[in-house]
């Protein structure tokens, strides 16, 4: 599962932010070459196929056709892609749709290039034989939270949609290990959905998994970013990675098996119907809503709407307008050269 910024790296962030970027390769031969030419794409997690978009486009020569040097760049819990671009360490990063606006709110100038996960992965898995059948029955049980980060406010979300008093639930800290799960030490378990249920089968677990979006709250997951100043100072070079990127996708959508493939080369350790799973997973957010006819679109009504629930559940104190969030034209033009209009 991908990990999730935390509040405390936000602060951190303000207090070190740096101008600029460590990015100096600089191409400025014709109108539209990159600006600058090597830079950095930090994953939130491992190189899975949650970024096949990426790892494809590299792999296939897309990036290098578009006078990019790019390097792909694990996440984990000590490289988390917010604060990393943030200040100028790495040049594009991968992160939740909630992330980009608490993060606008806290004065941290990031935008969104494109919106992948058109619906959030975060799911709450439960044993089958549990009796919890939905959030009503959490009342009174143990849930583990990852706090400060989606799986925080969704599940905030998914309770304030569904009136559950929260003092009512157990809460429990989280851990990146289905273990406190699979021993029953915990029996809720928010997880992503594009992962972490074929890991607890795979273990023997009978599970079920509970879905917000089918309470009404509508949430996104993953978006590619980078910094206001990064997007304004270098379009040229914020064209070339989102449109290579974006081809990626399309190969990795329409031929899921060369991509898995692709990523079983750079990772030979992974499990082939692990990524397999993960694959069919993932391809289902990526294609709902707008995602259905362009993906990677940013829909600014789902933006919007987002917003507004992250304010009426007090996790963003002002309103937040969209506009101000998604710089989509390298998206926009990407489908308007194929006589597609997104919205």
């Amino acid at each position: 599962m991908s990990p999730r910024f935390r509040q405390t790296l936000l602060l951190f962030v303000l207090l070190i932010i740096v101008t600029g970027c460590t990015n100096t390769s600089v191409n400025n031969s014709t109108n539209n070459a990159p600006e600058v030419t090597k830079v950095t794409m930090r994953l939130q997690w491992l190189p899975q196929f949650q970024f096949a978009g990426y790892l494809v486009a590299d792999a296939r020569g897309y990036y290098r056709d578009a006078g990019l040097e790019v390097t792909i760049l694990p996440g984990g819990p000590d490289a988390v892609p917010l604060p990393l671009v943030a200040t100028g360490a790495d040049t594009f990063g991968s992160t939740g749709a909630d992330t980009v606006l608490i993060s606008r709110e806290q004065g941290i100038e990031v935008v969104a290039l494109a919106t992948w996960f058109q619906a959030s992965p975060v799911a709450f898995m439960v044993h089958r034989d549990s009796g919890i059948r939905s959030p009503q029955d959490f009342v009174g049980r143990r849930v583990g939270m990852f706090y400060g980060d989606n799986v925080e406010t969704e599940y905030r979300a998914l309770l304030a949609a569904t009136g559950v008093d929260p003092t009512s639930v157990i809460e429990i800290p989280g851990d990146y290990s289905l273990a406190p799960f699979l021993e029953r030490r915990a029996d809720v378990w928010p997880v992503y959905a594009t992962d972490q249920p074929y890991t607890a089968r795979a273990a023997g677990a009978d599970i079920e998994l509970i879905v917000a979006r089918d309470y009404g709250v509508e949430l996104m997951g993953d978006v590619l970013f980078t910094t206001a100043a990064f997007a304004r100072q270098h379009p040229n070079t914020v064209r070339a990675f989102v449109q290579a990127t974006l081809r990626g996708w399309q190969d990795a959508l329409n031929d899921p098996a060369a991509a898995i493939e692709i990523i079983l080369a750079r990772s030979p350790d992974f499990d082939r119907d692990h990524l397999e799973f993960e694959a069919v997973e993932t391809i289902k957010l990526m294609r709902y809503g707008i995602g259905q006819r362009c993906v990677g679109a940013s829909d600014r009504e789902v933006w919007a709407k987002e917003a507004q629930l992250l304010q009426s559940l007090g996790v963003l104190k002002t309103a937040i307008d969209p506009e101000t969030v998604l710089h989509t034209e390298a998206v926009d033009d990407y489908y308007r050269t194929l006589g597609i209009e997104c919205r």
